[in-house]
């Protein structure tokens, strides 16, 4: 890793325990909020991140500034070595979403998606790994199969979500941010999206209009069980149109990925920095 990435590691870091700084969020609700998603984490990939973890470079970042929150260089670069048990964690949910994939093309996922190194770990540490717990791929009939979910038209289906934002306002009236998007399945386009400081309908109903006047009417509208898109003014509204609304099935994380990486790529290059500038009272408002 070197010091750029150390230092946009840094940043993803700041971003996250910014709002915990000078106590402008409740600090039990903050934690367990951070720990329930997934998050972007720039060379490292997407993890989950423990309260105890945000909270030690909570610790650090107070003791010893910026500095302090990037990752240590390590003693022996370019020397082969195990993986942690978090790693082999990390490395097994990631299997668990492409379980037949060919361990020879995950392997060179993981390494594509910088999640390893190759001079870190080896292909037969993977395999290995893979071969312990059933997951090598091996017999594919006794998944259920999956339909790819595409489109190959513009405007045929619109994803819809909604993700959290950074806490903006004045010191010590700091307001939670929720950004709205739609994206396009088949351009991945984005026809519009705003942060608000609600979930409330009317967030929706901005986005919705604004997206249609920069890019017309879409066939279909898929989108979460979320109480914002089972309001009776959203169905309305597409019923009018003649778009369908279709909520998605649980636990189907495959058929928004496209969205969610959207998110993913806001947070890994926009939320740090916006959470700096609103520390330092440059920025109030998105």
């Amino acid at each position: 890793m070197n010091e750029r990435e150390r230092e946009q590691v840094a940043l993803f870091r700041y971003g996250l325990i910014a709002p915990l700084l000078n106590d402008q969020v409740d600090t039990k609700e903050y934690l367990k909020e951070v720990e329930g998603k997934f998050h972007s984490i720039p060379y490292y990939g997407e993890r989950k991140i423990a309260a105890k973890t945000v909270q030690e470079w909570l610790l650090h970042y107070r003791r010893h500034g910026f500095e302090a929150l990037m990752p240590k260089k390590r003693a022996d670069r370019g020397n082969s070595r195990r993986l942690s048990p978090d790693d082999q964690d990390h490395i097994l949910e990631i299997r668990k979403k492409s379980p037949h994939m060919p361990v020879s093309v995950f392997y060179e996922q993981l390494t594509g998606n910088r999640e390893i190194t190759k001079n870190e770990i080896s292909y037969s540490t993977i395999n290995r790994l893979l071969k312990k717990h059933n997951l090598t791929g091996k017999n594919p009939a006794a998944m259920p199969e999956r339909k790819r979910f595409a489109h190959d038209k513009v405007n045929v289906l619109w994803q819809a979500d909604l993700s959290h934002g950074p806490h903006v306002g004045s010191e010590g009236k700091r307001k939670k941010t929720f950004l709205i998007a739609y994206i396009d399945d088949c351009s991945r386009l984005v026809p519009y999206a705003q942060f608000f400081t609600s979930e409330k309908f009317d967030g929706l109903r901005i986005v919705t209009k604004e997206a249609l006047i920069r890019r017309g009417k879409p066939t279909i509208i898929y989108c979460d069980n979320g109480s914002v898109y089972n309001a009776r003014q959203f169905k309305v509204i597409c019923a009018r149109m003649g778009t369908k609304l279709i909520h998605a099935k649980p636990y189907s994380p495959e058929s928004k990925g496209k969205i969610e990486k959207f998110f993913q790529f806001v947070d890994s290059s926009f939320t740090g920095e916006a959470n700096l500038l609103i520390n330092q009272g440059k920025l109030t408002t998105l």
